[in-house]
């Protein structure tokens, strides 16, 4: 296989259209790739192009490390703090304004 792969036309059309590519820009877009190359690499240079977001390549930045380590519990809990419960401080002591 090539260093650089190549998609049907099919398939880049249904990706496309399944991104929300309007199908005029979908045309124009092909007509373009057909003559440079219908790889992920011109297409998405293409869309780029006309304002778009890429659909075939996607680039992760550092932070996004999580998935190749696993997922924590911690990821899942909201990071923001609760205020105590009525009646009791932060300390977990009783106020005395209940009694």
């Amino acid at each position: 296989m090539n260093e650089k792969e190549i998609m049907t036309v099919n398939e880049a059309v249904l990706e496309m259209r399944y991104s929300g590519i309007p199908e005029e820009d979908i045309e124009e877009i092909l007509e373009i790739c057909k003559k440079k190359g219908l790889t992920p690499q011109n297409l998405d240079a293409e869309l780029e192009q006309k304002g778009f977001d890429k659909v075939f390549e996607f680039e992760y930045d550092a932070s996004e490390s999580w998935f190749e380590s696993g997922v924590s519990a911690q990821a899942s809990k909201p990071t923001t703090k609760q205020a105590p419960e009525k009646g009791k401080k932060a300390n977990g002591k009783t106020t005395t304004s209940d009694y």
